[in-house]
């Protein structure tokens, strides 16, 4: 069954993920992002390796808990159920659906780079635990567009579709040369801006998939009607990105003025740079003054943190809060002192009182993720 197409928040699918643990709520490496499947995601990396002794990530993913069907395990007190990679995972071996992708190095290549986060180790470990935290939330749906169950030519803003769609060719765009050295035959990736005009031959693609760029594009419509000409008659554009404006949903306790400060205060520095943090909130009309029809905005919780009692809900909160608070240091420094002009000692003492209400779990914020897609008319 497809999403509701409604405007009130979708409720947390509850399909089971197999148990979520200390283990298994462990990111994977970052070479297998492009491959995973419902059953990798769920399952912790060391299974990649078909480790003997170990339970498939595939009947993993199908084990429902035998008292609530369909929700995976997680401790109730387990706050630190996510672990970081320690280590490189970059010796993969090569099977028949994969192929070798060389790239040239990791720094930012792009001339004029506008983006807004470091590239190194840490922020690249992050990216791999939001496109976990994702699959958690979405139910593992890699994009909520209609497009059929064999779309031929796919252009993937932060790509993950091209081992789901094998019949389909997979352009994977990045500003940055970080991509994974294993990826599917039909999936290529292009080093490329996406704010610079588009060489793709107008009319040729089914599905234009963007998440996670608010850091990245300064001019949705102007990309929107990029991805209109590139579309196909009947194709989709699709947009996903946090709201990021949490609520303090405990009426007990004290708001958390630190977090709420710290958020308006990247929305200042983002617009003096010509960046809309909350742009989520208009994609909508965005879509729709673009001229793509049958606009659907669907709204899916996102929980800061433990608090939630449910397992699900709590994993997705764990996960959530863990990859925030392990690119913290690279969101807020260089934002802070390049826009606001900061010291490094101020954004120290700053985070400092940041990163304890961010532990305190009795404020219970939620969050939604927004995704927003349109088609282009016949």
């Amino acid at each position: 069954m497809g999403p509701k197409h409604d405007d009130h928040p979708e409720p947390l699918p509850a399909t089971s993920t197999g148990p979520l643990n200390e283990e298994t709520l462990s990111p994977q490496p970052a070479d297998s992002i492009v491959m995973q499947t419902e059953g990798d995601i769920a399952a912790p990396f060391e299974q990649a390796h078909e480790q003997p002794g170990k339970v498939s990530s595939a009947q993993q993913t199908h084990e429902l808990d035998s008292q609530e069907e369909g929700i995976p395990h997680v401790h109730p007190d387990n706050d630190s159920a996510v672990q970081h990679l320690t280590e490189d995972e970059d010796d993969h071996d090569a099977n028949d659906h994969v192929k070798p992708l060389m790239t040239t190095g990791s720094a930012i290549t792009v001339a004029n780079t506008r983006y807004l986060l470091p590239n190194d180790e840490v922020e690249l470990d992050r990216e791999d635990m939001k496109h976990h935290e994702w699959m958690l939330i979405t139910d593992f749906r890699l994009h909520l567009s209609p497009i059929g169950e064999n779309p031929q030519r796919i252009l993937d803003i932060g790509t993950g579709t091209a081992d789901r769609y094998p019949s389909a060719e997979v352009i994977g765009t990045d500003i940055s040369p970080i991509q994974p050295k294993w990826v599917p035959p039909n999936l290529t990736f292009e080093v490329d801006d996406l704010e610079a005009e588009w060489l793709y031959r107008p009319g040729t693609y089914d599905l234009v998939h963007v998440r996670f760029m608010f850091l990245a594009i300064k001019d949705f419509p102007a990309m929107l009607a990029q991805a209109y000409r590139t579309l196909k008659p009947g194709g989709y554009v699709e947009l996903s990105e946090l709201g990021v404006t949490p609520v303090a949903t405990n009426p007990d306790c004290i708001p958390p003025f630190q977090i709420f400060r710290w958020l308006d205060l990247y929305d200042e520095a983002m617009k003096k740079m010509g960046f809309n943090f909350r742009v989520a909130h208009a994609f909508k009309d965005m879509l729709t003054e673009a001229g793509f029809v049958d606009v659907v905005e669907t709204k899916l919780e996102v929980p800061w943190g433990a608090w939630p009692k449910d397992r699900r809900r709590k994993a997705i909160g764990l996960w959530h809060l863990e990859q925030l608070k392990q690119g913290l240091q690279g969101i807020v420094m260089g934002l802070f002192t390049r826009s606001l002009g900061w010291t490094p000692n101020e954004v120290e003492v700053f985070l400092v009182e940041l990163r304890k209400q961010l532990d305190d779990k009795s404020y219970q914020l939620l969050d939604y993720a927004y995704v927003v897609y349109g088609r282009k008319p016949l």
